[in-house]
């Protein structure tokens, strides 16, 4: 038994209640049926009755196979109603956890394999929940109830059965020891070829452009062959195992049969108990038979729970989030104090003592080399990652005293990247707002300098876009961003740079949109190029997870020892790349 998967099916302890009590009722429901059956076939044959004489017996034994079916149907209803609430409840809380442990911590994971374990690895707890912890109330329940209604009627049966009982268990444990370290096998080989597959997927045209792509698909199939490999060895130990309790169930029902024979011989038992008992002792072995083909089963799920317990149980940097909230018109003057952060299991930090004021209008661009901690930075401001000394204050309150959801409404974050469903534009700009007009979307895209660009599309706003935003161009995609950006109204406008992996077209695109929507307003820019960060009001040079240089455009170009090294070595890149 999985004791974790046990905590968490407390979520329909009453339908796990009500599926124990159903195969208890499902036990008694063998046992009479087993006893009319024996009754009617001695009187029958011994005793001569007609069918006049059977009559009540008959209808009986109809009404307890309706019961016995009935009560099963319900079981399984149940069970299946149990395994459906627990799996969402897992599935809702392991994506909203993903979601708060935030970026900094997806980066360092591949996609494929975190949907395999949030789909997949979920969806394999049903085999587990729905016959596999039933069935070890069937199998702890109906062998009782057999064996008392034996023992009852001859001992020797029933010692029988005892003893030849706790051999299938041990069985069981032998071969589902070696099962385990297969499906461990498996289930790991899954992993890897989800995340390989979408990875492969994600960059096609990439790989073809280098005519690499038939390369990948070698790589894929000799994947699939570990995988089809794996799993035909799990099912070989099934099997295996299958054979091997069948065969012990086998050879004791006959050895209960000879005993039962003696007993007939010897005048110690009448044919209608030797008959009921003789049906019993299926019945006896049943549940337990179906009990290790349900282990195999469920064994992948039981393995997949590995992982996502293992992700649920990973803290999210933001877990201990404050109630506080300020007024709606609150300035939000952020400042930062002697801020560090070091990633888990970096060398050095990420940031170092880091002291930055964002108290005044206008916008902030935050500059340096690769590494510098510029990303890092807009991670603490929006709580993806907690500082690991030093404080973060919003008009005078530290951060992790606010309220985490209510902070980050008060932010429109771009990243450089931007994530665009498959859907019309217009809803993709809504995902800032859903219930924004349509002039309001229009007005957006405008701002963001995208509206000319989508009024010559075939269906304007109706376009529908691909997935990733396929059928736009980067810098597109960059501007339908900030138009959601700007649809939120949020009071801070957050952009982790914008146009780091754009063309120089694009870059020349998506720098006047980033200018025309940060003008007038709080933005905090993370600018890879310079181009982007010289239409700021204010920049803060970075390097080596420190502040170096603080000041205007202007001032930094006459001052600024650093960030005019900053702009010859990227007036050096851009004309090497011209």
């Amino acid at each position: 038994m999985h004791r974790r998967i046990l905590r968490e099916a407390a979520a329909g302890r009453a339908l796990l209640v009500a599926t124990v009590l159903l195969a208890v009722g499902g036990g008694l429901a063998v046992v009479a049926q087993a006893v009319l059956m024996a009754e009617i076939i001695a009187s029958a044959f011994l005793g001569g009755a007609g069918l006049e004489q059977l009559s009540p017996l008959l209808l009986a034994l109809a009404l307890v196979a309706v019961v016995r079916a009935a009560l099963a149907y319900l079981r399984q209803a149940a069970a299946d109603t149990f395994s459906r609430r627990v799996r969402k409840d897992i599935r809702s809380r392991l994506f909203a956890h993903i979601l708060a442990l935030g970026p900094a911590y997806a980066t360092g994971e591949r996609t494929g394999e975190l949907i395999a374990t949030a789909l997949d690895g979920v969806e394999g707890l049903d085999p587990y929940l729905a016959h596999y912890l039933p069935q070890t109330a069937l199998a702890a329940l109906i062998p009782v109830t057999v064996l008392v209604a034996v023992l009852a009627q001859d001992w020797q049966a029933g010692l029988i059965l005892l003893v030849t009982a706790g051999l299938l268990p041990y069985f069981m444990i032998l071969l589902g020891r070696a099962a385990e370290a297969r499906t461990k096998k498996q289930w790991g080989m899954l992993r890897v070829l989800s995340a390989h597959f979408l990875d492969v997927v994600r960059g096609m045209r990439t790989l073809q452009l280098f005519g690499r792509s038939h390369r990948q698909v070698e790589i894929i199939r000799l994947v699939s062959e570990r995988h089809r490999t794996a799993t035909l060895e799990t099912l070989r130990v099934a099997f295996l195992s299958a054979f091997a309790l069948e065969l012990l169930a086998s050879l004791s029902t006959a050895v209960v049969a000879v005993s039962i024979s003696f007993g007939l011989l010897g005048g110690t038992l009448h044919f209608a108990q030797g008959l009921a008992i003789l049906i019993l002792v299926p019945e006896f072995y049943l549940p337990l038979r179906g009990l290790g083909s349900d282990f195999h089963a469920g064994l992948g799920g039981a393995v997949a729970a590995e992982r996502i317990f293992a992700l649920l149980n990973t803290p999210s940097p933001a877990a201990e989030g404050g109630t506080r909230r300020l007024p709606p018109d609150a300035p939000l003057e952020i400042r930062l104090a002697g801020v560090h952060f070091r990633y888990p299991g970096a060398g050095k930090e990420a940031l170092a003592h880091v002291d930055l004021d964002w108290t005044k209008g206008g916008s902030l661009a935050v500059v340096g080399p690769s590494g510098a901690g510029k990303s890092t930075l807009l991670r603490l401001l929006l709580r993806f990652a907690e500082p690991a000394a030093g404080e973060i204050t919003v008009d005078a309150v530290p951060l992790r005293e606010l309220d985490l959801a209510w902070w980050r409404q008060q932010i429109a974050y771009v990243p450089q990247t931007p994530t665009l469903f498959p859907g019309t534009i217009a809803e993709n700009i809504r995902l800032g707002r859903a219930d924004a007009a349509m002039a309001e979307v229009e007005e957006a895209a405008q701002a963001a300098r995208a509206h000319e660009f989508i009024s010559a599309l075939p269906h304007r706003y109706d376009t529908v876009l691909g997935e990733g935003g396929l059928g736009l161009s980067g810098g597109e995609q960059q501007r339908i961003a900030l138009a959601r950006a700007l649809l939120s109204r949020a009071p801070l406008l957050v952009l982790d740079e914008p146009t780091a992996s754009l063309d120089a077209v694009s870059d020349a695109e998506a720098s006047a949109a980033v200018a025309e929507v940060t003008r007038g307003r709080r933005a905090l820019i993370g600018a890879h190029r310079l181009s982007t960060a010289e239409r700021a009001a204010r920049i803060v040079v970075l390097s080596a997870g420190c502040v170096v240089e603080v000041g205007t455009p202007a001032e930094l170009r006459r001052h600024g020892v650093i960030y005019r090294s900053l702009i010859r070595s990227y007036y050096a890149r851009s004309g090497a790349s011209r």
